[in-house]
């Protein structure tokens, strides 16, 4: 199997053999490599929604994301709906 030997270039790593397409996508004037890069996504806000918007996100989120999400939540409205606290 080939050993690949690594170059950093602005703390990302990159094949040697890559380097210089790398260094032209890169370079002075290139743009972002990704629209992600370009327009990152804003964060989901609980608050900024209604209780089942926000069960619809977290049904479909990461296990990070929910976490995130839930803290937001428990920090701001704190909603039984979603906190899933007993109403009791």
């Amino acid at each position: 199997m080939p050993v690949h030997k690594m170059v950093t270039i602005d703390g990302i790593r990159v094949r040697a053999e890559d380097e210089a397409r790398y260094r032209a996508r890169t370079g002075a004037g290139a743009g972002p490599l990704t629209r992600a890069l370009a327009e990152p996504e804003p964060l989901f806000d609980p608050s900024e929604h209604d209780a089942p918007a926000v069960l619809e996100h977290l049904a479909t989120a990461d296990e990070t994301e929910t976490a995130r999400v839930l803290a937001a939540e428990a920090a701001g409205k704190n909603r039984k709906t979603i906190m899933g606290k007993d109403t009791a």
